[in-house]
């Protein structure tokens, strides 16, 4: 039997200067956490897979070791 876990994370562009867009990545209760924690990344723009502006959010999620970057808001 496995188990996987996942990591959620969800993106704010704050500004992007050339192509470093520099982003709030707010990350969310886990099940066995009860924090929320906000911190300031910068990364490479070509990383996103959509076009973005400034106040845009994407989501980041990691399961079973594979990362995913998403544009928009996640589905409910």
């Amino acid at each position: 039997m496995s188990f996987f876990t996942t990591l959620f994370f969800l993106g704010v562009v704050d500004r992007i200067e050339g192509n470093i867009v520099i982003a709030e990545i707010h990350s969310t209760e886990c099940a066995h956490t009860s924090y929320e924690e906000i911190v300031q990344i910068d990364f490479p723009r070509q990383l996103l897979p959509c076009e973005i502006r400034d106040g845009d959010m994407f989501y980041i999620t990691v399961t079973a070791g594979v990362t995913e970057i998403r544009c928009g808001e996640p589905p409910e």
